[in-house]
């Protein structure tokens, strides 16, 4: 029995536990320019773990590079994040602060953008040919018309929060509501293996127009 969770330590700390698997690949390329897998992975499992409906990742937090479909490790994960050990807060936007915030995400589009941001619960159509900051043709929470004037709570990494890759504009520390101190690896490790196979396609939230 002690040799069993000795083996299981060693395992553990050499990243080779399973979070579950996957059935599309999990890629993070070009995630400074478009919608990618991996990110809707990572936004998802932020919005799981936060309690919300919204979630946002900036393109800085990833590392180009991708996990196969199949198995899925902590290890994997890990390379994939430019700070695996950071951690979330979620910070209250008027729907009016939301779609600021979105058009700044693909105001350089289709150049690439470390600010640019993964989503989870946001379905939007945009235009790169369109001025800055008038880009945005349909923006949608949960299938619904975002409302200016409407309060919607977005969990997003810590340092994004506190007002990073210059969205200090719009919003900042005093606009967080609540954090938590679950890290961005382990808390995408733990979506997966809750769900046991997941299958993000990077298409569909974030659609830039044709032509």
């Amino acid at each position: 029995m002690r040799t069993t969770a000795i083996m299981m330590a060693l395992v553990l700390a050499a990243g080779m536990v399973l979070a579950g698997t996957t059935a599309t690949e999990l890629t993070s390329a070009n995630a400074q320019r478009e919608e990618t897998s991996f990110g809707d992975l990572a936004a998802d499992a932020l919005a799981a773990a936060a309690n919300t409906t919204l979630a946002v990742v900036p393109a800085v937090s990833f590392k180009s590079g991708t996990i196969p479909a199949g198995e899925v490790t902590p290890a994997a994960v890990r390379e994939l994040l430019t700070q695996p050990n950071e951690t979330w807060a979620v910070v209250h936007l008027t729907g009016r602060e939301l779609r600021e915030m979105l058009e700044r995400s693909v105001s350089r589009a289709p150049q690439p953008n470390a600010g640019f941001l993964q989503v989870s619960g946001i379905s939007m159509n945009y235009d790169p040919r369109e001025a800055r900051n008038q880009r945005i043709t349909r923006l949608t929470v949960s299938g619904a018309e975002v409302q200016d004037d409407a309060l919607y709570e977005v969990a997003m990494p810590y340092s994004l929060a506190k007002g990073g890759s210059g969205y200090f504009t719009i919003f900042g520390e005093d606009d967080i509501r609540r954090s938590g101190s679950g890290e961005m690896a382990q808390l995408i490790v733990d979506f997966v293996d809750r769900q046991g196979t997941v299958e993000p396609t990077g298409q569909g939230r974030i659609v830039p127009a044709a032509g």
